[in-house]
């Protein structure tokens, strides 16, 4: 009898153990948006991912529970401030190549894997021969998939300044509007490159938000002109960094500074810091990665929830980051992310 109940109470917790983690597993604060560019082009490793690395992706979110969104809808979530579903997952692809349509759209629909495509124009209307067609691009979206503004020409738009990029931004609009019947509401800078002046340019073009290229998850004290996503490609697409990606949640931080991304060369490294929410405990175990280094910066705590971020050696030219990460518990990460650019660099 003592061990029928016993059996019995055991089952009883576990119930109760399942039920708990279902009603605090409804919801995150954050979302994950991944950022992909080309599917099998093996000649690409810098921008592709393997097939076979797309199936085992696949395979990981369907098998694990995620939950999928159309990258419109995630925004609409930040812009309201709303939890998302717990575990979300929003996939994007930038540039519009051929192998999108031809290998990495299929896979991701015969999964039932939303998708947003950002398009640059200008590789369209020259009829690039390793890039889609309108026709492809109208069949796509035909097909379900949200289609976003990436400029006409792919342009270096802090480099080549505002006037510029609202030219070039207009072109493309032009030709949306012509091919597909309206102007995508969502952008995406390429090379992820922004700027102060270009975050306020695109505002003021009408556009609802902005997504750049540096890691880290989507949340409401994002700036919704900034949002990032996680890049895959060969490199980073094995499986042990895929989990971990997708994993994260976002630290809720406050108070950044500096609040623009340019590098001054009298200011190189910057002074980097920030206010972390006080319902995160623990974070002696945070640690943060300049991107140009082998190693974590140094960490200040002036006050228990700011962090004060230190490294000696500059950033180079060009394009950089820091990754701020920490164990959050139950298998996941904290992570914040920032994206950094010393004008000069390269423009490749």
């Amino acid at each position: 009898m003592k061990q029928t109940l016993g059996y019995i109470h055991n089952i009883l917790l576990a119930t109760l153990s399942l039920l708990f983690m279902a009603q605090t597993a409804v919801a995150d604060p954050s979302a994950i948006v991944l950022l992909y560019h080309r599917f099998g082009e093996d000649e690409y490793p810098s921008t592709n991912i393997r097939l076979e690395q797309l199936e085992n992706h696949i395979r990981l979110l369907k098998q694990g529970g995620y939950h999928f969104m159309s990258l419109s809808d995630a925004a609409q979530h930040i812009q309201n401030r709303q939890d998302f579903p717990a575990r979300t997952i929003v996939i994007t692809v930038d540039d519009a190549y051929k192998s999108v349509f031809d290998k990495g759209w299929p896979l991701l629909k015969a999964a039932g894997i939303p998708m947003t495509l950002f398009v640059s124009t200008d590789p369209i209307d020259e009829e690039h021969s390793n890039y889609m067609t309108w026709d492809s691009i109208r069949a796509i979206k035909a097909d379900g998939v949200e289609i976003g503004h990436h400029s006409a020409s792919h342009l270096h738009m802090v480099h080549d300044g505002v006037e510029a990029s609202k030219a070039d931004i207009a072109r493309a609009s032009k030709r949306f509007r012509e091919e597909l019947g309206s102007v995508p509401a969502l952008f995406a800078y390429p090379y992820g490159e922004y700027s102060t002046a270009m975050k306020e340019m695109i505002k003021d073009a009408g556009f609802t938000a902005a997504f750049a290229q540096f890691s880290g998850p989507i949340a409401a004290h994002e700036d919704m002109y900034a949002l990032p996503r996680f890049p895959v490609n060969e490199r980073y697409g094995d499986e042990g960094r895929f989990k971990l990606i997708t994993e994260a949640i976002a630290l809720p931080v406050s108070d950044i500074v500096p609040s623009g991304s340019l590098v001054p060369t009298d200011r190189n490294p910057p002074v980097f810091g920030f206010t972390v929410d006080p319902s995160v405990k623990g974070l002696s175990a945070l640690s943060c990665y300049p991107s140009h280094l082998g190693e974590p910066a140094t960490l200040l705590r002036p006050q228990p929830n700011r962090v004060e971020v230190r490294f000696t050696e500059p950033f180079p030219k060009g394009r950089n980051r820091i990754n701020c990460t920490m164990p959050a518990g139950a298998g996941r990460w904290y992570w914040f992310g920032r994206f950094f650019m010393v004008p000069g660099g390269d423009r490749d």
